[in-house]
């Protein structure tokens, strides 16, 4: 639905406030922390874009996952959704908590471990500071404040629950591949933003309105 131009408008909008949340987190686990935004597409539920999508989905949407969500609303609303492989974000977590030192001390059995509350904390903690900033990054695009609810996180199998994106009145899926690293440690993610038919006009408009001003420059 975006061409190149105004992808790469809005790619270079949210790339601010993922270095932001990025720093944000550096500071808050004292580790070096990089977040990259390399893929950035919007799709709506019609069959064209359904084809797209599998093409261009992330290929652990294939595996059991864990998604912390993040709902917000005012003129401009919908609910933003951070995903991780269920294993590497296992692996984030022992990182993070400072129980391992390198990936490298992880045994591979960790993968089958049944997530604890501390660790269902520790990844909301996350998805709090990167959903904040990119729905943040959104909201001071369209010069709107933006009402949030606190994000909530669940593992499951991500398949089954594909279908939902594409479910309800007119919605559209804005969906970031990005790799998320701290130090050594590197694992690909995903966020997604479902929005309605009224946002995704907002938010298209917003883009051409700021080419039409780099024109005038």
């Amino acid at each position: 639905m975006l061409n190149e131009l105004q992808k790469e408008a809005l790619r270079e909008h949210m790339n601010i406030y993922v270095g932001q949340a990025a720093s944000l987190l550096s500071d808050m686990l004292q580790k070096k922390i990089t977040l990259t935004t390399p893929e950035l597409f919007i799709l709506s539920k019609s069959q064209n874009d359904r084809a797209i999508y599998e093409k261009m989905k992330p290929s652990f949407f294939n595996s059991h996952v864990v998604v912390s969500t993040l709902k917000f609303g005012s003129v401009f609303s919908g609910n933003a959704q951070l995903i991780f492989p269920r294993d590497k974000s296992q692996w984030l977590v022992k990182l993070i908590l400072g129980e391992i030192e390198n990936v490298g001390d992880v045994p591979e059995a960790l993968a089958q471990e049944e997530l604890t509350d501390t660790d269902f904390d520790a990844i909301r903690e996350i998805g709090n500071v990167i959903l904040n900033s990119i729905v943040g990054a959104l909201g001071n695009l369209l010069e709107v404040k933006l009402d949030y609810s606190l994000p909530e996180v669940q593992a499951f199998f991500y398949p089954e629950q594909e279908g939902e994106l594409f479910e309800g009145k007119d919605p559209h899926v804005l969906i970031i591949n990005n790799s998320f690293s701290i130090e050594e440690f590197e694992t690909q993610g995903a966020i997604l933003i479902v929005l309605g038919l009224d946002s995704i006009v907002e938010l298209t408009a917003k883009i051409n309105e700021i080419l039409l001003d780099l024109e005038d420059i």
